[in-house]
């Protein structure tokens, strides 16, 4: 049964974001997604405040750990989100204006209303939109890594958190648990289980040998929202240091990616991408194309586990229906990474779906 709506909370901060003459109209649920965050779109009536504006509610156990994301537990002075779109804002980077904080009082956030049309959304709806929107979304990518290079700021949580080496190999081992364990019911035998995980092992390489860059660790098409006034990101509070393919490969290479960007726009998006970093003074690898695509396969591989993590494990129903097209993005990622062949023909022993 679903939590009670805090209203008492919700008029609280309304009148501290907008005075005592604005109240709450009415208010209504927003489709959720695989955090433990809940969101709420409240009608304002009254004042000069805005229309509407989004409650974001936080589940208890999550204030200090910036997210639900592997590794990163830790303990924060205020919530993530504020902290990094104070960093994001300031660099003007679109992001939704945060009307008050009162995730310590209420558990809860009060922030502009930037509606419903992701990125995804608007492309699927407007197939012609599709090369517009995704160049925009890489200019906001680029923009948001010349921000973090040329002025990093310790105040802010991204910078001092990295999607290392370890980190990468800890989603690859969520991987093997849960996409293979779980799947199947039953460990792996430890011998196995090891050998698995080093076969494995070139795809965390990227995450310990480039030069890591500021990443919103979750730039794909459905954190990206889109208003007659350009782009809007969402979902950043994750936000760390990490290499400079990583984000580009989530936005591209998503699970339903491809029935938008054929592959001669992805080359073009790409293309656009490390035109636009070397412009800003920023460094182009010439092994740039192997590591996205290293990065894109990790992720692919993370996303398979975590979906039966949130159905089996969790209880939320509904992740496995989206398996077959990260399977199909893995495929075409395996594709691309012949040198890779030996360790696909032992994995798809155990995921038949990754089969050449």
């Amino acid at each position: 049964m679903p939590e009670a709506l805090p209203h008492e909370a919700f008029a609280r901060a309304v009148h501290a974001a907008f005075g005592r003459d604005v109240r709450v109209g009415a208010a209504e649920a927003l489709f959720g997604d695989a955090s433990s965050r809940r969101y709420v779109r409240l009608q304002l009536v009254g004042g000069t405040a805005p229309a509407t504006a989004v409650a974001m509610l936080l589940a208890e156990a999550t204030f200090g750990a910036g997210g639900d994301e592997l590794g990163a537990a830790r303990a924060d002075a205020e919530y993530a989100f504020v902290n990094v779109a104070r960093y994001l804002a300031a660099h003007r980077l679109p992001v939704p204006a945060i009307y008050h904080d009162a995730t310590r009082a209420d558990r809860l956030l009060l922030v502009e209303d930037i509606g419903d049309t992701s990125l995804w959304k608007a492309a699927t709806a407007t197939p012609a939109d599709v090369p517009r929107l995704f160049r925009e979304a890489v200019d906001v990518l680029v923009a948001l890594q010349v921000a973090g290079a040329r002025d990093p700021d310790a105040r802010c949580y991204a910078f001092s958190r990295r999607f290392d080496g370890p980190l990468a190999r800890a989603e690859l081992e969520h991987f093997v648990e849960h996409g293979i364990e779980t799947r199947h019911g039953r460990p792996l035998p430890p011998a196995d289980r090891a050998a698995l995980l080093a076969d494995l092992d070139p795809l965390a390489v990227p995450f310990e040998t480039r030069t890591p860059v500021l990443s919103h660790r979750d730039y794909m098409a459905w954190n990206i929202h889109v208003r007659p006034t350009g782009l809007v990101l969402i979902d950043f509070q994750d936000a760390l240091l990490a290499p400079e393919a990583f984000d580009l490969a989530q936005l591209l290479m998503d699970r339903t990616t491809c029935t938008v960007v054929d592959a001669g726009l992805e080359r073009e998006l790409v293309q656009r991408f490390r035109t636009a970093r070397a412009d800003a003074g920023l460094p182009v690898a010439d092994d740039f194309e192997d590591a996205y695509r290293r990065c894109a396969l990790q992720h692919a591989c993370k996303v398979i586990g975590r979906f039966y993590f949130l159905e089996r494990v969790k209880g939320k129903p509904g992740y496995l229906a989206y398996l077959p097209s990260v399977y199909a993005v893995a495929r075409r990622l395996f594709d691309a990474l012949p040198e890779l062949a030996g360790v696909r023909q032992r994995i798809a022993a155990l995921v038949p779906e990754l089969a050449a």
